[in-house]
């Protein structure tokens, strides 16, 4: 994320119900703050602002994209905390990602080595898997949206994306996006769908690793013409990243690698689960506090920018097994086919949620695997059933029941105690979300309910045992499913109906 500015005469100190701290930018549609909610909790908010604040038809867009954006969860998205687009000045804020930006650590250290290369791009396609299962186009993934944060690379900006039947281009008649990371279709003014992201993540990718744009011009105007009308050439790319080039960058969208495809090249089985459940990345180093990811004796530190961001990665990540993939995206109608993946906890891919442990109690008073349902939210687990939140996370938790609003946790951290984790206390790290049946989202705060919530007042936990604690969710009408979320991003859901 941009530095924080202090703000300036006439800006606004408060938008919605969040106070205005800091200004961290401007951009197309509008202004970017640093906010804060009544808990602390940090957001970015855009502010829209210019012409399209009087155009009715931008604002039925804004509406509609708002309501579609809040279904969009990934532990790779800077995911939408709140909007009100009928506001007199329409508004957003997501979730405050602190980090460089990837066009920030390049412009400190230069390209990236292989390993987070790979890492970046697995991140930024599990994010684009859950905007586009959210029949989403992002239309701007670029350097200066990709932010390496503390818990792994997150997407930003989701304010410029577009249901898929959206018009292609702005007020001003320009295709949205940014020419450089444009796909040929996009720059040509067709509509933008998923495979113009496809192309932009490897033009992403060939940028992370050689520090060199795709396409460059000295004028918005000739970048397009070139984008739209010559070939890509990245002969100068490192060969291992080839493979996938090949696959993003070919100019019929019809033939261009779809993001399930990548991500199998990359080792991420299926999206299913990896899209829509934010677990824990094991990309960028997380800050080592209770229910942060915890060290694995397979990772190694790379410094991406000294004193700015450390990356804890995979060794092997480099050698990534890719299928052949260039060829398959050139053969039409072919489908890929692997080896079912061994979803074990000892060799489960990295990012994929993990089972618990056999024979681990649940509140119920059984035992469960958590392997089916997934714990994403179109399959939630079931009430009752007690679930890591994420492969390297400390916190087991179990929804075991959910009575209209009200909802009872049980809920343990295994390193209670240690030297590391100390004795958390849940409220500091766990939040809970209400999701609607018609796609709505809030989460639960300690003004939502009243006496009988021991969430809140719960203090630090004395040991490794479960404790019972109650909490009143948000009204966002016939309820979903309950999402219980670690503060750096990963979590699960569980089902609202027994």
């Amino acid at each position: 994320m941009p530095e924080p500015a202090a703000l300036r005469s006439g800006e606004p100190r408060t938008v919605g119900p969040f106070r205005i701290r800091a200004r961290l930018g401007s951009g197309g549609m509008g202004d970017v703050y640093l906010g804060s909610g009544k808990r602390g909790r940090e957001v970015a908010i855009k502010l829209i602002r210019g012409a399209a604040l009087h155009d009715d038809e931008f604002r039925a867009r804004f509406r509609r994209e708002v309501r579609a954006v809040a279904t969009v969860r990934s532990r790779h998205i800077a995911n939408l905390v709140d909007a009100d687009p009928e506001a007199e000045v329409p508004w957003l804020a997501t979730e405050y990602v602190p980090g460089p930006t990837l066009s920030q650590a390049l412009a400190a250290d230069g390209p990236l080595p292989e390993a987070v290369v790979l890492e970046v791009v697995r991140g930024v396609a599990e994010a684009l898997q859950a905007v586009h299962r959210a029949n989403l186009v992002h239309r701007d993934v670029k350097p200066g949206n990709v932010i390496l944060g503390p818990g792994g690379p997150r997407l930003i900006d989701l304010g410029v994306v577009a249901t898929t039947d959206a018009t292609r281009v702005t007020m001003t008649g320009q295709p949205v996006g940014t020419p450089m990371y444009m796909a040929p279709e996009q720059a040509a003014g067709s509509r933008a769908t998923a495979a113009a992201d496809v192309w932009a993540l490897g033009a992403l990718a060939y940028y992370a690793a050689t520090g060199r744009h795709l396409y460059e011009g000295d004028h918005p105007a000739v970048v397009l013409y070139r984008v739209s009308a010559q070939d890509p050439s990245y002969d100068d790319a490192p060969a291992y990243l080839r493979p996938l080039l090949d696959a993003c960058l070919v100019r019929d969208p019809e033939r261009r690698a779809s993001l399930t495809m990548v991500l199998r090249s990359l080792g991420v089985p299926d999206q299913s689960v990896l899209a829509t459940t934010p677990t824990p990345a094991p990309g960028l180093l997380p800050s080592a506090r209770p229910g942060a990811a915890r060290r694995h004796p397979r990772w190694q530190r790379v410094a991406l920018t000294a004193g700015v961001v450390t990356a804890v990665l995979l060794a092997g990540t480099a050698g990534a097994v890719w299928y052949s993939l260039s060829d398959e995206v050139r053969r039409p109608g072919h489908t890929m086919v692997t080896d079912a993946p061994d979803l074990s906890e000892e060799t489960a891919p990295a990012g994929s949620p993990a089972p618990v442990e056999s024979g681990e109690p649940t509140e119920a008073g059984g035992s469960a695997v958590a392997l089916d349902p997934d714990g994403s939210l179109s399959s939630p687990w079931s009430q009752g059933t007690a679930h890591r939140l994420g492969p390297e996370s400390c916190w087991i938790a179990d929804v075991a029941e959910v009575r209209g609003r009200q909802v009872t946790l049980a809920l343990r951290c295994d390193e209670t105690g240690s030297a590391t984790w100390g004795h958390p206390v849940p409220r500091q790290w766990l939040r809970l979300n209400a999701v609607g049946q018609d796609g709505t989202v809030k989460e639960a705060l300690a003004e939502d309910g009243g006496a009988q919530d021991t969430f809140w007042t719960q203090g630090e936990l004395p040991d490794t045992s479960a404790v019972r604690l109650t909490i009143t969710l948000p009204d966002v009408g016939p309820l979903a499913a309950v999402e219980l979320r670690h503060k750096d991003g990963y979590g699960a859901y569980w089902a609202a109906a027994p």
